[in-house]
């Protein structure tokens, strides 16, 4: 019995890591990585940040990975 508990444990614990990669996934713009993939972008760096919670130098290189900002 204690075999079904760690095995339902296990799945509970990859549906989440799989959740929250579909979230992330879901950010990522492959038009917009397509057209600044090749950008030459400032080296300024104010900070922004991207869709998916992490912080840019400046809204040219978060979109040249693909990555919109407000």
């Amino acid at each position: 019995m204690k075999w079904v508990t760690k095995l339902a444990l296990g799945l509970a614990i990859i549906g989440v890591s799989l959740t929250s990669c579909d979230k992330k996934a879901s950010c990522y713009d492959e038009a917009l990585y397509q057209q600044y993939k090749d950008s030459m972008c400032p080296m300024d760096c104010p900070g922004v940040i991207g869709c998916d919670g992490k912080t840019y130098c400046n809204a040219c290189i978060a979109r040249s990975q693909g990555i919109s900002v407000d």
